[in-house]
């Protein structure tokens, strides 16, 4: 016969289980209830217009989005169902990197699933088992948006600098618009190695003596500055000349423009671009301009490299609006 001792200790262990499944019953109803809860007081249209909001981002029309209402198989919610044709300018990857970030913290689970035929992608966002939102995405056929094309030209640049050089490995593409001087011809292949490009500034600020362009220079002296210029900076992108500058405005102006001429380079004015650089409510022009562009227009902006870094978000918004940065050599 089992002693009193295990007898006691077996009650014990008996008890301190009944409480436990007790509690863990407890817990597991509480959270059904939770969920339950949560499917029964979120906010579906609140949902669906987050939705509309990330299309809208990417600037896709309204007659490529169709919006129906479904039962859940779950449940008898009702839900959005969209049917998205993509442009082909833009990937369906792209707008769901942007819905994921947006739910992500809103306790859905957000699952999407490629149909190898058609090219079609589904979406479902769900709380527990039951969908809140479902998707299907496609490429529409001959839709693109060509919203238009933009361009930077970084003002008087320093190759070198710590700054810059991040910015010449980087994705974006910049033409750097450099003061001729024998310290940046080692930064030049650099530059064209990373796919940007580089200009030349010609102005009445250049300090090195054999790239000096004087108002009163004679002309056999500019024409020899002239030949040093376009041997030393030969992959220049092109030449931009300042019209405030006391040289633009003289008559060895002319030569300039000649001898470029003469060797199909081409030269353009500051006033060319659309400058920004000390413009104080830059964030404004930047919008203003390009949502005046045509349909397939492009604009050069003449920026520092403080103004272009203050212009990341908005590049960005326009971007996936369908806009196109692009290298200035081919609107130039």
């Amino acid at each position: 016969m089992p002693s009193f001792k295990f007898r006691k200790n077996l009650l014990l262990t008996l008890i301190a289980s009944a409480v436990i499944l007790v509690a863990a019953n407890i817990l597991l109803n509480s959270h059904l209830f939770v969920n339950s809860s949560n499917e029964d007081t979120i906010d579906k249209e609140e949902i669906s217009q987050r939705f509309l909001n990330i299309l809208a981002e990417f600037d896709i029309e309204a007659k490529f989005i169709k919006e129906s209402k479904v039962k859940n198989k779950n449940s008898d919610h009702v839900i959005s169902s969209f049917k998205v044709h993509v442009p082909a300018d833009l990937t369906i990857p792209e707008i769901l990197k942007d819905v994921f970030q947006s739910f992500r913290k809103d306790s859905l689970i957000i699952q999407s699933l490629e149909k190898v035929k058609g090219s079609k992608t589904a979406l479902s966002l769900r709380i527990g088992s039951s969908a809140v939102l479902q998707a299907e995405f496609d490429y529409a056929k001959n839709y693109n948006r060509n919203n238009g094309y933009f361009a930077f030209i970084l003002n008087d640049i320093d190759p070198a600098n710590e700054s810059i050089i991040d910015l010449i490995e980087s994705p974006a593409k910049i033409n750097l618009l450099i003061r001729p001087e024998t310290k940046h011809l080692q930064q030049l292949e650099f530059i064209r190695n990373n796919g940007q490009q580089f200009s030349v500034l010609i102005d009445d600020d250049i300090s090195e003596q054999k790239y000096q362009l004087g108002a009163t220079y004679s002309e056999r002296r500019v024409v020899t500055v002239i030949k040093t210029l376009v041997t030393d900076f030969q992959n220049a992108a092109c030449f931009i000349i300042d019209d405030n500058s006391n040289f633009y405005n003289s008559s060895n102006n002319e030569i300039l423009t000649r001898e470029l001429s003469k060797r199909n380079i081409r030269l353009f004015r500051t006033s060319d671009f659309v400058n920004l650089i000390n413009d104080e409510t830059i964030l404004d022009s930047f919008d203003n301009q390009l949502e005046a562009l045509v349909s397939g227009g492009s604009i050069i902006f003449l920026v520092s490299e403080e103004a272009y870094k203050s212009l990341n978000s908005e590049i960005k918004k326009y971007t996936k609006k369908g806009y196109r940065v692009i290298t200035s050599s081919l609107i130039l």
